[in-house]
Formats: C-alpha cells, sequence, structure tokens
C-alpha cells in the first residue's frame, strides 16, 4: 500500500500557535473596525438629533415690561425781564459854520485804522485778503470834510473873480492832500454866464430854456461827467489850468463862454448855477458833497426869486441822490449878505426842504 503523506507537526510549542495567533489578529481588527463606525454612527447622530432639536424647539419669547408714562417736568422760570434798547447809527458827521476856516488847524484828509475793513481777495485765487479793502477818507475843503467822493461847483462869473485867488489856494490844497489816498474822487465843474437868464429865469421877452443845459463846463482837457483820481493825469491838467487863470488881468471878465480863453478872458458875466448842479447830481457814485461856491447877493437877491428859480430846476432838472448834501461856500463875511432869509431858503430847497435852523447853518460856512 503506498502511503499517505501527512503533514508534519511541529514539534514545539510555538510552532503549534502560529494560524491560531493569525486568526485572533484579524478578529481583533475587525472588531476595531466596527466599534470605530458604531461611535461615528452614534456621533453622528446624536449632532443630527442636536439640530432638529434647534430647529424644532420654538424661539423664547421675551415680554417687555409695561411703559409707563413720566411726568413732564415743569418749564424753567423766564428770564427776568430786560430793557429793550434801540441802537441807531451814529449819523455822518457834518460840518461846521466857520467865520474864518482858513485859520483852522484841520487836516485835509483823515483816515481811521478802525475803519479798515478787509474783503474778498484779488480774484484770480489770491486769498482772502486784498481787493475789498475799503477805507474812509474825509477829503476837506475850506476846512469842512466831505467824504471820499466831493464835487466843487467853483464860480466862475464876473463876481466869482474877487474871491478866485482865496478858492483857488484851498482848492489846490484839497487836490495836494489827496494824493496819497486812492479812495477819494474829485470832480470841479464851473459856472457863469445868463444864456438860460439870471439864475435861469428868462428875462422880459426871451424865450424859457432849460436851464440844466446852459452856462457851465467842465475844465479843458476833462471828460465830462468823470470823476478824477488822485495822482491821474486829469488832476495834472485841472491844477496847470487853475494855475494859468488870473483874475486881475485885462480882458479877465467876458461876455460868454465863446471868449473864454481869448486874451486872458476867464469869468463869464451872469449868474446861473442849476447846470452845474445838475451835472454833479448825475456823477456815478454819486458824491458825498457838493460844495457850491455863490455870492448870495447876486444869486439869491429875494426870496421870491428864489422860489421862481428853484421851480425851474425843479421842472427841468434831476432830484438830489439821497445822501448827497450841499455846502454853500460864500466868498464873504456875514455882514455882506444883505438878507440871510434867501439864502437860508435856498439851502433848506436844495438839501430837502426841512432842515432845522441848526442844520442850516452846518450848511453855510463864510471864508471871511
Amino acid at each position: 500500500m503506498p502511503h499517505e503523506t501527512e503533514h508534519p507537526l511541529p514539534h514545539n510549542e510555538h510552532a503549534l500557535g502560529k494560524p491560531l495567533n493569525t486568526r485572533k489578529k484579524r478578529g481583533t481588527v475587525f472588531m476595531v473596525i466596527a466599534i470605530t463606525v458604531i461611535v461615528h454612527v452614534l456621533g453622528l447622530g446624536g449632532l443630527a438629533a442636536i439640530k432638529i432639536i434647534e430647529v424644532l424647539s420654538p424661539e423664547p419669547e421675551f415680554e417687555a415690561p409695561p411703559v409707563v408714562e413720566m411726568a413732564k417736568p415743569p418749564p424753567p422760570p423766564p428770564p427776568p425781564p430786560t430793557t429793550k434798547r434801540s441802537q441807531k447809527s451814529l449819523p455822518r458827521p457834518q460840518p461846521l459854520a466857520a467865520q474864518n476856516p482858513q485859520n483852522m488847524s484841520v487836516p485835509a484828509i483823515v483816515m481811521e485804522e478802525s475803519d479798515v475793513a478787509f474783503g474778498r481777495g484779488f480774484g484770480g485765487g489770491l486769498g482772502e485778503l486784498g481787493g475789498g479793502i475799503m477805507d474812509r477818507v474825509d477829503v476837506s475843503f475850506f476846512g469842512i470834510e466831505g467824504g471820499n467822493n466831493i464835487v466843487i461847483l467853483l464860480d466862475r462869473t464876473g463876481s466869482g473873480s474877487n474871491v478866485f485867488s482865496r478858492t483857488r489856494a484851498e482848492l489846490l490844497k484839497t487836490i495836494d492832500s489827496m494824493k496819497d489816498s486812492m479812495f477819494a474822487r474829485l470832480a470841479v465843474i464851473y459856472f457863469g454866464g445868463k444864456d438860460a437868464g439870471m439864475r435861469g429865469i428868462p428875462a422880459k421877452g426871451q424865450k424859457q430854456k432849460d436851464p440844466t443845459k446852459f452856462d457851465f463846463w467842465w475844465p479843458k482837457g476833462i471828460k465830462r461827467d468823470t470823476w478824477l483820481s488822485p495822482g491821474g493825469s486829469g488832476v495834472a491838467t485841472l491844477v496847470k489850468e487853475l494855475q494859468r487863470i488870473n483874475p486881475k488881468a485885462k480882458g479877465a471878465i467876458i461876455e460868454s463862454q465863446r471868449q473864454l480863453g481869448k486874451k486872458g478872458g476867464a469869468f463869464i458875466l451872469g449868474t446861473q448855477y442849476w447846470g452845474a448842479l445838475n451835472s454833479a447830481y448825475k456823477l456815478e457814485p454819486a458824491p458825498d458833497t457838493i460844495y457850491f461856491m455863490v455870492e448870495p447877493n447876486v444869486a439869491f437877491p429875494s426870496t421870491d426869486i428864489v422860489k421862481q428859480s428853484y421851480a425851474l430846476f425843479k421842472k427841468f432838472g434831476v432830484s438830489r441822490p439821497e445822501n448827497t448834501k450841499v455846502i454853500f461856500i460864500i466868498g464873504n463875511d456875514r455882514n455882506d449878505v444883505k438878507s440871510m432869509q434867501p439864502l437860508n431858503m435856498m439851502v433848506n430847497l436844495i438839501n430837502g426842504g426841512d432842515l432845522s435852523p441848526n442844520e442850516l447853518r452846518k450848511l453855510i460856512v463864510f471864508t471871511k
């Protein structure tokens, strides 16, 4: 019989347990994996259950405490009563009538630093300081301050020749005092003649003319209806003309404007001033002060003539600018005036018609 082949048995206990140990290891690994899977499944299930509970659970409700209306505090006590004061701007200083103003020590220009106001700049992005600078400059004539813009109605009549030298000296002094001020303006207008009648009133048999269009003229070489600025060429032209006039020259007094400048002709017979005053009223900006050189005995001989003459100006002329005052400069002493009533009447009418006696006195200046 053939011999059956048999597996040899291990000869010791180590060899005997080897297959058995291999089986145990496999079982252990399987068990660990199974436990891990179970743990993960249980963990995921727990998380899912928590999320479901959160979703299904109703949101907690909070009950706000009832609103209790607080009592309003009592109003504060009223402030103690005060006395209301009405504030009025200070009136513009008015000139004083002086018997001998040429002896008064009054500066020709008064500039106050407190009145300087800085406005917007020069423009073109140069800043806030500059071109809006405004100064108060008071220009004076015969010692009477008149503001920034002044007009002088210069008497070039036959009677005006008697006081021309003194008037010219004062005017040149005023011009010289203005040379350092860029804010002052000056205009000089001459009057003389009677082409529209004495004082604008036509003579018997003469037709009525518009007195505002006759018997006045501007300095030669100066454009009409324009202001002169200090230091400008117009001022130099005016000064030269004033210096050439000789009131004592033979032939200085003439009959009409056509003779002006010929053989020394400078002063025209006849007194008619409405054209010069009307021209001053039309200047822009309006004058602060108009100085009216006049001989009252000739210009205003009676109240009836004053009324008639002024009525013609009201008919043909323009109105006086609201803030313009007209100061009458009299080339002689008060005692030389035959009657103050016609003079006072004309001063009052020209300056609005409702001046008090004190205001009238301030607008009349006697230069002797």
